[in-house]
């Protein structure tokens, strides 16, 4: 009998990722009869679902329907502040997400679902394409999976299971560790690199992609060394990311419309330790409508936050995945490790001197060469996705991490919608993996 998975994955819809061309490469949405998924045509809409729901996992619903990490993980950190009124939505940006809480479960679901539909797509697109080995699609499914894996090693706390259907049968997964899980985002780095079909990558877009992947990956880690080697190969001027539409409403890049619908608003030192993202830095572009009659900023829909809108994305504007920007951040993060503090400065203000910026001056010490590393990092790859996974590390012990208090890493304090900020560092389990009779929910919310 056929994998239900593979059944639900043969609704294909029109989002695509690509490599560093920007443009949509799928049809409009369409059905793909189950019975032809054992064919070339049935594995390539298997690719085409993969990588819609990788989308929607990662940044969200344009209907708003779906929350997505990016989204999410923005609250939790210093990114983003909550301007509406949904609580669970609000949980999150005061750092008290609870198990039962939508906003963790959603995305949660959506990025198991993208995981199996990647692997899935895989597997089929080597068993029924014509000539598996002359294209990087299954390379390209094998990476996506892998970043999947890192989203949820970066993001959830230890102890995640991965469960597999076969048939009819569920098998249910065991809870593994943050580093176990890490563990398995490499195999799957490792496998897209070693496929026979990367000979073809003549654009270098799928292996920089997995490349990027692996660096990620093994900086979750601490093997900052083996990180930096890993990327060094990346152009800087390298991107994949996930696609967008203008229509229908649901493909819509979701960054956008939280923020132009005022329900994000862009965090300013958030709870007196988050970055000034609202201080003028081009990497970070934010807008906000003054009342003539009293001189404050217009607010959200809370009618209690101001609205300060993010305008680095438009409805149509890709998401990065994975870019050379990161590659040389990676690096720069590897010269910090080693004490080359001379080496990272000179890495950060090459970067810098693509957008124009003013160079940075050479930290005096470790603390704020860690200070500085973090706050380009926070700047250059906002609203992407890597922020919670950085802040974790910061907070995290060595080797991994750099053994920073919560606190002075984490928004704490008063919370400006009354009350005062949790202390989570992390999204917890959701409860529906209570079905599952392995599962023991977080095995540590501290790592």
């Amino acid at each position: 009998m056929r994998n239900p998975t593979l059944q639900t994955a043969a609704v294909v819809i029109a989002l695509s990722l690509s490599g560093a061309c920007g443009l949509l490469d799928t049809d409009q949405p369409n059905i793909i009869d189950p019975g032809t998924l054992d064919s070339p045509t049935g594995a390539a809409a298997l690719r085409d679902g993969a990588l819609a729901d990788f989308t929607f996992a990662k940044d969200g619903d344009g209907a708003q329907v779906d929350d997505g990490l990016i989204l999410v993980t923005g609250l939790l950190t210093d990114e983003f502040m909550h301007s509406t009124t949904p609580p669970s939505q609000q949980e999150i940006d005061q750092r008290t997400p609870s198990v039962d809480n939508p906003s963790v479960s959603d995305p949660y679901r959506n990025l198991h679902k993208a995981r199996v539909g990647a692997e899935n797509a895989a597997q089929a697109l080597q068993e029924f394409s014509l000539a598996p080995d002359d294209t990087t699609e299954v390379a390209e499914m094998l990476a996506i999976a892998g970043f999947a894996y890192v989203y949820f090693a970066e993001n959830y706390c230890s102890g995640i299971p991965f469960g597999r259907t076969s048939g009819d049968s569920l098998a249910f997964g065991t809870p593994r560790t943050t580093a176990e899980t890490f563990d398995t985002a490499l195999a799957r780095f490792d496998s897209a690199l070693a496929h026979p079909g990367m000979v073809s990558d003549a654009d270098g877009s799928i292996t920089n992609l997995a490349l990027v992947g692996r660096g990620r990956a093994l900086l979750g880690q601490g093997r900052f060394a083996e990180a930096a080697a890993a990327v060094q190969a990346v152009p800087t001027e390298f991107q994949y990311g996930t696609e967008h539409s203008d229509s229908p409403e649901r493909l819509q890049n979701a960054i956008w419309s939280y923020s132009a619908t005022s329900l994000w608003s862009v965090s300013d030192l958030e709870g007196d330790v988050g970055l000034p993202y609202r201080a003028g830095d081009p990497r970070v572009p934010v807008d906000s409508t003054v009342d003539e009659e009293t001189g404050d900023v217009v607010t959200g829909l809370d009618l209690i936050t101001p609205q300060f809108t993010l305008l680095k994305y438009e409805s149509e504007s890709p998401v990065p995945v994975a870019d050379g920007i990161e590659a040389r951040l990676i690096e720069a993060e590897a010269q910090l490790q080693a004490g080359d503090l001379d080496g990272m400065t000179t890495t950060l203000n090459d970067l810098r001197a693509t957008l124009g910026l003013d160079p940075v001056n050479q930290p005096g010490t470790q603390d704020e060469a860690i200070d500085l590393l973090f706050s380009e990092r926070g700047l250059w790859l906002y609203a992407t996705g890597h922020r919670l996974g950085d802040m974790r590390r910061l907070v995290r012990a060595a080797p991994a991490g750099y053994g920073r208090p919560a606190d002075s890493v984490f928004p704490n304090g008063a919370y400006h919608k009354g009350g005062s900020y949790g202390s989570d560092v992390n999204l917890p389990i959701p409860i529906e993996e209570e079905n599952n009779p392995n599962s023991e929910g977080c095995l540590d919310r501290e790592a």
